[in-house]
């Protein structure tokens, strides 16, 4: 009798082992897909914010060349205002990562990326499909780490156009706290929209 006790209470606790690392593999993968459709998705609004961050930003950047002592306070409070924008633009990404990858994801301008394709072009972005590869790291291990296909619509603010095309590319993941957080993200190959848009800058 204690055998058969022993063995169903093992069982048991490797039931659950598995039933935690098997949840664990599906948060991980749903901040992943979570994280990159708000990387690409950008409607009307969207592009408003963008709007909003780019005359904020061509504002600071004229007072930071100018320089001069009269214009420190000026400085300060451009540089405030900037960011409470940048805050704003972001604040459905950067609750998903962490602090290193956020500071990367704004030095590359990936945050604005999108935004700033679609503003260019008159566009609204929708993703139609997320597609995760397998994870590259073992479940025993406190990362993650996906490649993904993003299908993405680019529609004409004017409704009259379409176009359709891929993105591809790679998000790490790290757990802080016991919340996985995104802490790598890049891209591997640009949608052609992206481009045609940015010629030279991409």
């Amino acid at each position: 009798m204690k055998k058969i006790s022993l063995f169903v209470l093992l069982f048991l606790i490797t039931l659950a082992f598995v039933g935690c690392k098997g949840s664990d593999e599906s948060n991980s993968k749903k901040i992943t897909e979570e994280f990159g459709r708000k990387v690409y998705a950008v409607d009307v609004a969207k592009v408003s914010e963008y709007k909003k961050l780019v005359v904020a930003g061509e504002s600071r950047d004229v007072r930071d060349i100018i320089g001069s002592e009269g214009t420190k306070k000026a400085n300060k409070s451009e540089q405030e205002k900037y960011n409470k924008i940048i805050q704003s633009f972001d604040k459905n990404i950067q609750n998903l990562m962490t602090k290193e990858g956020y500071e990367s994801f704004v030095e590359n301008r990936f945050n604005t990326l999108s935004a700033k394709v679609c503003d260019k072009g008159n566009y609204t972005l929708q993703v139609t499909d997320f597609i995760l590869e397998k994870n590259l790291y073992s479940a025993k291990e406190d990362k993650a780490g996906y490649s993904y296909e993003a299908k993405l619509k680019f529609i004409s603010t004017d409704g009259k156009n379409e176009r359709t095309d891929i993105a591809k590319g790679y998000i790490g993941l790290l757990k802080e706290n016991g919340q996985w957080k995104v802490s790598i993200y890049r891209f591997e190959t640009y949608p052609k929209l992206y481009k045609e848009i940015l010629i030279n800058e991409l």
